[in-house]
C-alpha cells in the first residue's frame, strides 16, 4: 500500500535548502502546492522538488524545520530514496558548514570525499 512518509530533517535555512536542491539537479517551486502517492491522495507542500517526475518530494515548514514528504513507493530514481535522502543530508550540511565559516570569516582551503563518503571540509582565518 502506497502513502506519505514524513520525515523530520534538521533543514532550517531555506537558502541552503534551495542551493542543495539544485546541486543534485532538482527543480523546485516554492509554492505552496500538492503532490500526490500511488493512490491519489494529496498532500499539501511548502516546496515541490522534480527531477523529471511531477512532483517527486516536498517539503512542509512546521514553523522550526522542514519535514520532507515522499511517497516512496514512487520513487523511480537511479538512486534508491535513502541514499538520495543521505545524500541530501550530505550535501545540505556542506553547504550549511560553508555558509557559516563564510559569515565567520574564514576560507574554505579544500574540500575532498574521503573513500567512507565522508567529507572532509579544511577552513582557515587569519587574525
Amino acid at each position: 500500500m502506497s502513502h506519505f512518509n514524513r520525515i523530520k530533517t534538521k533543514i532550517n535555512n531555506l537558502s541552503i535548502l534551495k542551493a542543495t536542491l539544485r546541486e543534485l539537479g532538482y527543480n523546485y517551486s516554492c509554492e505552496q502546492r500538492y503532490i500526490k502517492d500511488l493512490n491519489g491522495n494529496t498532500q499539501t507542500v511548502d516546496i515541490i522538488a522534480e527531477n523529471n517526475q511531477e512532483n517527486l518530494l516536498g517539503f512542509i515548514w512546521d514553523g522550526h524545520e522542514y519535514n520532507l514528504i515522499a511517497d516512496p513507493q514512487m520513487w523511480e530514481q537511479p538512486l534508491s530514496f535513502e541514499c538520495f535522502f543521505d545524500n541530501m543530508m550530505q550535501q545540505y550540511a556542506v553547504k550549511s558548514i560553508h555558509y557559516t565559516s563564510i559569515k565567520e570569516g574564514f576560507n574554505e582551503l579544500s574540500q575532498e570525499r574521503l573513500p567512507d563518503g565522508s567529507i572532509k571540509i579544511i577552513i582557515q582565518r587569519w587574525s
